[in-house]
């Protein structure tokens, strides 16, 4: 299960700077900058710790992959970095096992899904899709 320590232990490990940033057009944002990447959190649009842990999950995903775009890119397609991002961070903490958990403990509802992970329902939504439709996994048997 993803741990907030878990987002700031591996950017200290990797040397990623976590910048609170007021005004972003977004929650969370990771950039490069040649080897070095930093983290931007906007903590005015970070409302609950259920939203943050979500944010810092998936900005965890795209320092973890490198999975970042230019933005004036005509090349590069801001869909598969994130979908890149979200793929390492379903596979690392919301997996196939991690679900068939939830499912033993009696949480069927996404919401109910979306506590027991502690993570905002579209994430987790996101996670189940992936597992169901790209991987074919099946968790009523």
């Amino acid at each position: 299960m993803f741990e907030i320590c878990d987002f700031y232990g591996f950017c200290k490990a990797k040397n990623v700077d976590v910048i609170p940033y007021d005004g972003a057009p977004q929650p969370g944002a990771t950039i490069r900058d040649e080897g070095n990447y930093a983290v931007f959190l906007d903590f005015t649009k970070i409302r609950s710790t259920r939203l943050l842990r979500g944010v810092c999950l998936h900005e965890l995903g795209h320092v973890a992959t490198g999975a970042l775009h230019k933005v004036d890119s005509p090349y590069e397609l801001v869909e598969r970095s994130e979908y890149r991002a979200n793929r390492w961070a379903t596979e690392t903490y919301l997996s196939e096992e991690a679900f068939r958990e939830a499912f033993a403990e009696g949480y069927a509802e996404l919401w109910e899904l979306a506590e027991y992970f502690d993570l905002p329902e579209k994430c987790v939504a996101d996670a189940l899709t992936y597992w169901k439709e790209r991987k074919g996994i099946d968790f009523e048997t």
